[in-house]
């Protein structure tokens, strides 16, 4: 591989050469040393396009020699500052070879096919565009076959991953060094003009770094708050659990009314709904993360009326009925745990804001997608400025810890469905889940 595409560049140049030393212009001459140097600058100090990206603005300067220099000069001047610019930043002998040897190959390819003469016409610009464009393929196809030999993977493979992060960078180069060639014949004076945006590059790179680091303390944060949510809730159970068993001991206890009666079943609630919002941290925390969901095959129908029978207590001691209604029998495959709590929340919701006497019904249907389910409540309504961040987290106008919708929305989008309300203030809300079938 040291030798072979070096060897496979000379015999590329030898092949250009052919196209003779003479230049056009005495001033193209004075190429040889500015692309030697720019070539060496921008290994020394790389100004990527992307920040993950292998090509830096050394392939535009290479380009440049090859389009206008001489076919016997151009390559080499590009393979010369190559070699020189990978020995500047103390890389080895044989990869400075190697890396030479693919500039001087490409090159030469380019100076074979769309070298810049005095006299343009359109078969001179595509000319010029197919050989930047295939000076961008070579280098690359090249460049990964130490890839492939050192990692073991198929080069097909390899090559299709590198040529999708890189090739909006390359094709932006490439334009760049064709606008520069054919302006700097045509409009001199106007040829450094796509130059220009060299600097608008390096600060958007600058850019596009800051807000990855950004990125990624922020998914260090949300990782943070979600072990935090695990683990507290965790923590906080058992106490809870010892809390509640001894209040419902003391609950028995105590008979008849009074002070200390109504302080028992005050706190006998508060610690009812300290345990709702713990389960819904827990649930939260479960639906944030990206591990597999556990999918099995559910039974729409059976999953609402588990959901209404976990309820019937609430909802009598609210004075609401539950209405079902099964309008198309419906089989999913879900996570039947995550997508129960999903439910859950939203008939809890319901039930707390229907007044006494009022009923609240579930529908298994088939919405414009997919299965769906409605959750429909005759209570008051919400307001438009609230529907604005009504999914949103800790986002509440009653007694509800916050949690609940945006547990909903959560866990429906990993499934890849989605959930929209129908809602006028004083008409109630019917909230809808639609999901993918199968």
């Amino acid at each position: 591989m040291i030798l072979g595409v070096p060897a496979l560049g000379v015999a590329l140049a030898a092949v250009a050469a052919r196209g003779g030393l003479a230049a056009p212009e005495p001033w193209r001459w004075a190429l040889v040393p500015m692309c030697l140097v720019a070539i060496v600058l921008t290994e020394r100090f790389p100004v990527k396009i992307g920040p993950e990206q292998k090509v830096n603005l050394g392939a535009l300067f290479c380009l440049l020699a090859a389009l206008l220099l001489p076919p016997a000069i151009g390559p080499a001047t590009a393979a010369v500052g190559a070699l020189a610019g990978n020995l500047t930043v103390r890389r080895t002998w044989w990869e400075s070879t190697f890396n030479a040897g693919n500039v001087l190959a490409s090159s030469a390819i380019a100076a074979s096919i769309g070298a810049v003469g005095r006299d343009l016409d359109v078969g001179m610009d595509a000319r010029a565009a197919l050989a930047a464009l295939l000076y961008s393929t070579v280098n690359l196809a090249l460049a990964i076959l130490p890839a492939s030999i050192h990692t073991g993977r198929a080069y097909l493979a390899l090559l299709r991953q590198a040529a999708a992060a890189s090739w909006t960078a390359s094709l932006s180069l490439a334009a760049c060094a064709v606008s520069v060639a054919l302006l700097a014949i045509e409009a001199p004076v106007a040829a450094p003009l796509p130059l220009i945006v060299l600097p608008l590059i390096y600060r958007m790179n600058l850019a596009i770094q800051a807000q990855g680091k950004a990125n990624e303390q922020l998914a260090g944060v949300l990782a943070a708050q979600r072990r935090f949510l695990t683990d507290v809730s965790h923590q906080v159970a058992t106490p809870l659990a010892t809390i509640m068993t001894n209040l419902s001991i003391l609950s028995r206890a105590q008979r008849g009314t009074g002070p200390t009666r109504e302080a028992i079943t005050d706190s006998v609630a508060e610690a009812e709904r300290m345990r709702r919002m713990l389960a819904r941290l827990r649930a939260l925390a479960h639906a944030d993360e990206d591990i597999p969901l556990r999918r099995e095959l559910v039974d729409l129908a059976e999953l609402t009326a588990d959901v209404v029978h976990a309820y019937a207590a609430q909802a009598g001691t609210s004075g609401v009925e539950f209405v079902t209604e099964v309008r198309m029998p419906a089989r999913i495959s879900a996570d039947k745990d995550l997508l129960r709590e999903a439910v859950a929340n939203l008939v809890d919701n319901a039930v707390r804001v229907s007044p006494p006497g009022d009923a609240v019904t579930l529908r298994v249907g088939n919405g414009a997608v997919g299965p769906s389910i409605d959750v429909i409540d005759h209570g008051p309504g919400i307001d438009d400025e609230r529907l604005k961040n009504l999914f949103d987290r800790f986002q509440r106008s009653d007694s509800g810890s916050g949690l609940g919708l945006a547990i909903a929305r959560r866990v429906v989008e990993r499934h890849g469905g989605t959930i929209r309300v129908q809602t006028k203030p004083g008409s109630g809300s019917t909230f809808t889940i639609e999901l993918p079938p199968g």
